[in-house]
């Protein structure tokens, strides 16, 4: 019986200090179209998961530990789109509803005096901005006087409350988080209206960083840097041709770097950019990030597995010469590199037990046979099993180089081009360069249509 006791008594103590040791922040989706929330902390230029919770009313309960740092926390509410609503935890708990059909109404708290502060100050923040880059547009298209004084006066007296405001929060905001993320995200505005829209994006790209502090823990410890530095590389350099463009972005990236002091912070602003050039296939960036500044960092700070990973995707990214491989000629040894006498190449990856592939092969055959300057290196994905009835099939495709690659998914030449689905197409040139990665017979279509337009005389 005492023993009993002991136990029941251990039990209610420890889911006390259970209790204590968490907060829980209580959110009401109204209408409850989300059936899923996931909470992550921006941690140092990267996303720190916290939890999770399904449910199916709108209403969720997540539990967050004591011990987590206080400031900004980001809520994803759709796992598609990636769409998000942050707030701020400061060590208690939290109650506020939010509709996830209208992100640009503010949620509603119901305990939080500063989440409530934070959002009405951004709100009122960017309707300031919002009027004043307005009546700049105007100011560039029109020419007469008396609506050019107009604007201006219009332009001055806003900036003039905007900056009042600004000054009066500065000095009000209930706690140091909520006053530096609402500074940081303040665009500098010019003190008068630019005439000449050559010379505005020049004092944007002059003063975009000027409510930027780096070294700002609680803007480390945000998604606001990341966003703003990205928003910066990729949406301030506009070129019309991808030489000038990639001159533009690298200026950008050095710019960036110049800023950075935290070298732990600063290896994840690299890693954001090289990510985000690698999803574009950008391997000039992506290779210029790499090797200017990433490998230059202390080995501390480097990781292997993300380098490698990286390395990884692009290596069949569009520019990126073909990896090289045997072909399985009589008499004579021969590889890719080794081909000769044709403009193009394509590398089909296909299968003899890929029922797909049977239906779309013989519609690739035939609409590449009349183009003498392709040669076609078809790869067969197999097993020992498969191994016959893929010689059977190829011999309905004699114009094609045929290579057999055994092991399917796991076959050297399947994980040099990532290949994990058939049929999958890759067109070289001649210098066998990857220049494109149709997804279907008709994308390939597409390219040589294309490419047949852009190859005809102009009309005079």
């Amino acid at each position: 019986m005492k023993k009993l006791i002991l136990l029941f008594t251990l039990w209610i103590i420890s889911n006390s200090v259970f209790a204590q040791d968490k907060d829980t922040i209580y959110i009401n989706i109204e209408p409850p179209t989300t059936k899923r929330l996931i909470l992550y902390q921006p941690e140092g230029g990267k996303q720190k998961f916290v939890g999770y919770q399904d449910t199916t009313d709108g209403k969720f309960k997540l539990p967050i530990p004591k011990t987590q740092r206080k400031g900004i926390y980001r809520l994803v509410y759709n796992e598609q789109t990636m769409d998000y609503l942050d707030f701020l935890y400061l060590g208690e708990c939290l109650t506020f509803s939010f509709n996830p059909e209208n992100p640009s109404e503010n949620p509603s708290f119901i305990d939080s005096k500063e989440n409530t502060q934070y959002y009405a100050a951004l709100s009122k923040i960017f309707t300031y901005m919002q009027r004043l880059d307005s009546i700049q547009v105007s100011y560039f298209q029109v020419d007469d006087t008396t609506n050019l004084e107009a604007l201006e006066k219009e332009y001055t007296a806003i900036k003039k409350e905007m900056d009042s405001y600004l000054q009066v929060f500065g000095k009000t905001a209930m706690n140091p988080i909520v006053k530096d993320l609402v500074m940081a995200q303040v665009s500098p505005k010019p003190k008068t209206l630019i005439r000449d829209p050559q010379d505005y994006l020049p004092f944007v790209k002059e003063h975009y960083f000027d409510n930027l502090i780096f070294s700002n823990k609680n803007l480390q410890n945000s998604s606001i840097l990341v966003d703003m530095v990205l928003d910066y590389v990729f949406y301030l350099t506009v070129a019309q041709d991808s030489k000038t463009q990639n001159k533009l972005y690298q200026d950008a990236v050095d710019n960036v770097m110049e800023k950075m002091g935290d070298i732990s912070f600063k290896a994840n602003i690299i890693e954001s950019l090289i990510r985000s050039f690698a999803r574009e296939e950008n391997i000039t960036l992506t290779d210029y990030l790499f090797d200017t500044y990433y490998k230059n960092l202390d080995v501390a700070y480097q990781d292997q597995i993300f380098s490698q990973k990286i390395s990884e995707e692009l290596k069949t990214a569009i520019g990126r010469k073909a990896a090289n491989f045997p072909l399985e000629t009589e008499g004579e040894s021969q590889d890719l590199y080794s081909l000769e006498g044709f403009n193009q190449y394509i590398i089909v990856f296909w299968s003899s037990s890929c029922p797909h592939c049977l239906k779309e092969i013989p519609k690739f055959r035939d609409y590449i046979k009349d183009k003498e300057d392709v040669k076609v290196i078809a790869i067969g994905l197999e097993t020992e099993e498969s191994k016959a009835k893929w010689k059977s099939e190829t011999y309905y495709y004699p114009e094609f180089e045929h290579v057999l690659g055994l092991g399917k998914w796991e076959n050297t030449i399947a994980q040099d081009y990532n290949t994990h689905a058939t049929p999958n197409y890759f067109i070289l040139n001649a210098d066998k360069i990857i220049v494109s990665k149709p997804y279907d017979i008709e994308e390939l279509k597409e390219f040589y249509e294309l490419r047949a337009v852009e190859s005809e005389p102009e009309k005079e």
